[in-house]
């Protein structure tokens, strides 16, 4: 059974986050607002806050989530740069993804190929949780290889964000479980040993 777009909402609802649903496009709209000290990343307003778009297609058998026109890259000197920062990320992130569309807008992205499994909610909170902390935690890498041309992975340890107070419910659920590794291992995407009892 193919996921639907009441799964996504209730899933959301049950950790009572604020989002838009458009149904007719089958895309919800989730906003994560953070204080401009805690975050070097800011939208086209110029303000600390991603918003993260869920999209259901192919009749509910696959499901993406991304953070549209994260970065503009258009007039961008230093793309190359760039393109070797997230290709960087992307091999020490699990399952995110990066696009560069024909007018220059980077957007990072989780896919999740469902065929006729239906979604659980951990799937959809755990590509929510990545995408945000991802954006938060490597923006200033990014936005340090557009503006210099250099790569410089080790600015993300300086930027080591808080999850905003509209996240933290799912954050807690991932440490009641034992952390993110414990998780991993549960859902046998890890390379850590098991946990010894």
């Amino acid at each position: 059974m193919a996921t639907t777009f009441a799964d996504l909402k209730r899933f959301l609802d049950e950790i009572e986050l604020k989002y838009d649903a458009h149904e007719e496009h089958n895309v919800i709209a989730v906003g994560f607002n953070a204080e401009a000290a805690d975050t070097t990343f800011r939208d086209e307003d110029g303000d600390p806050h991603v918003q993260i778009l869920v999209r259901l297609v192919e009749d509910g058998e696959f499901c993406t989530a991304f953070v549209p026109q994260a970065w503009k890259l258009g007039d961008c000197k230093y793309r190359g740069a760039v393109c070797e920062a997230v290709a960087r990320i992307q091999s020490k992130v699990k399952l995110l993804r990066f696009d560069l569309d024909d007018e220059g807008h980077l957007q990072p992205n989780i896919e999740i190929s469902l065929e006729e499994a239906p979604m659980c909610v951990e799937q959809l909170h755990r590509a929510i949780s990545s995408l945000l902390m991802a954006v938060r935690h490597f923006d200033l890498v990014i936005r340090h290889a557009m503006e210099t041309g250099k790569v410089d992975l080790d600015l993300a340890k300086k930027t080591i964000p808080q999850p905003p107070a509209d996240i933290s419910r799912i954050m807690e659920l991932g440490e009641s479980a034992g952390g993110l590794e414990a998780l991993e291992r549960l859902l046998g995407d890890s390379d850590a040993p098991p946990i010894q009892d």
